[in-house]
């Protein structure tokens, strides 16, 4: 009999055990071939584990990479048989941080006014329109010589400006401000005057400063030079500076101003006279 056919008659006989028609057969030929098979594993296993724990390869660790610390082993030129040991260290690498530097620049100006608003006042280039609420006429008794201005109210309409000066001038009559009667000329401050009691006043300074001063007092008061004060006139204008000042050549840049009349009452005839009895 051959090796082949030795072998197919046992595989034929394990699987007339296996798939028995008899469950007592059939369960035992399954738990000889479990047996067996477990026979082969813990037979081989320690074998296998053996071969990989006695390989070289299995023993060495992976490489690690290590850039501070090197271990020279060298042998002794000594007597003695046991290695010396020298071990070296590398530094750790400088570190270098660029230097820390404060600038000292000045601030920058927050506007153009700004900036000039300490130096000499001059007039904005681009003039603003301003609103003005004065009264075109004033009605005065032909003979009076002397008149009062009613409140007047003023605003620029670029709510930038912060500075204005009014310029305020009239043939034939002189300007009174403030202090009736007293010339109130001031050259610095905060409010400038000039031509105070004259035929041309110029008051500089905040526009709300300025507006306050011609309506203080009673408001402006105007004197006639001569004869009387019916059918004289009075120029108002308004130009908006970068600082106060009371320049009169600056007068002529004005965009925003008013020309007020001052004329007579007078009786027509519709005036009508009323009776009365004498008792």
């Amino acid at each position: 009999m051959s090796l082949d056919e030795l072998f197919e008659r046992l595989k034929y006989r394990f699987d007339s055990y296996f798939h028995s028609e008899k469950k007592s057969v059939k369960y035992l030929a399954r738990l000889l071939a479990m047996t067996l098979f477990a026979a082969i594993i813990s037979t081989i296993a320690p074998t296998l584990a053996d071969e990989l724990s006695s390989s070289p390869s299995m023993l060495q660790p992976e490489p690690t990479a290590s850039t501070t610390t090197s271990v020279v082993i060298q042998e002794s030129v000594t007597a003695s048989d046991s290695p010396t040991v020298i071990a070296t260290f590398t530094p750790e690498p400088a570190i270098t941080r660029p230097a820390i530097t404060i600038s000292t620049d000045q601030p920058l100006p927050e506007s153009s006014d700004s900036a000039t608003a300490d130096g000499e006042g001059v007039p904005w280039e681009i003039q603003p329109k301003y609103t003005l609420r004065i009264p075109a006429s004033g009605a005065i008794d032909p003979r009076a010589t002397t008149y009062f201005l009613p409140r007047i109210f003023v605003e620029p309409q670029d709510p930038e400006v912060e500075f204005t000066m009014a310029c305020i001038s009239s043939a034939g009559a002189n300007l009174d401000l403030k202090t009736k009667g007293s010339p109130d000329n001031s050259p610095e401050g905060e409010l400038l005057i000039s031509g105070d009691n004259s035929g041309l006043l110029i008051v500089s300074g905040t526009t709300n400063k300025v507006i306050n001063a011609l309506n203080a007092a009673g408001g402006l008061f105007i004197r006639s030079t001569g004869g009387g004060l019916a059918g004289r006139s009075l120029t108002f204008r308004f130009v908006a500076m970068t600082s106060p000042t009371v320049k009169s050549e600056f007068c002529s840049k004005a965009q925003s101003g008013v020309i007020t009349t001052i004329r007579a009452l007078g009786l027509d005839l519709s005036t009508v006279k009323g009776g009365g009895k004498l008792k």
